[in-house]
């Protein structure tokens, strides 16, 4: 092929490319706006006090609490994830946190307790719940 045809040619691909890829984009996202209004109330996640006189442990919605998140992240700041208003000793320490898995053991543990691993890392019993899913996921594949 010429080169002067090719051109267009390839001009009309890369137009074709994007135009599909925008529409996979809107597709996956199911067209909402998404964001953390697009959560559901009743979806919960677990949380724990860091106050060594209080270790509250307790659940409440994904939604409220990535709002709280929210609210008290400060961009400016060289700070991690900061931390929510315990409901029991009311002081800022309470941290996003899992309920381990496995039945034998269910332990409520900080995210990350076991340095760079999954997140969900069951500190006591090794278990996650991410590596399971994956696990399972590949022996399906195959």
């Amino acid at each position: 092929m010429e080169d002067s045809k090719k051109k267009p040619v390839m001009i009309a691909v890369i137009v074709v490319c994007l135009g599909v890829a925008g529409a996979i984009t809107y597709l996956r996202s199911g067209g909402s706006d998404g964001g953390i209004n697009s959560l559901p109330d009743d979806k919960m996640t677990w949380v724990k006090c860091n106050n060594p006189d209080c270790k509250a442990e307790y659940q409440m919605s994904e939604k409220e609490f990535l709002k709280e998140l929210q609210k008290r992240i400060n961009p400016a700041a060289m700070q991690s994830t900061p931390a929510l208003v315990c409901q029991k000793c009311g002081k800022p320490s309470v941290y996003q946190a899992y309920k381990c898995g496995n039945p034998s053991c269910n332990t409520i543990f900080f995210a990350n307790s076991v340095p760079n691993d999954f997140p969900d890392r069951c500190p006591v019993c090794k278990r996650s719940e991410t590596e399971e899913i994956r696990k399972a996921r590949k022996a399906g594949g195959q």
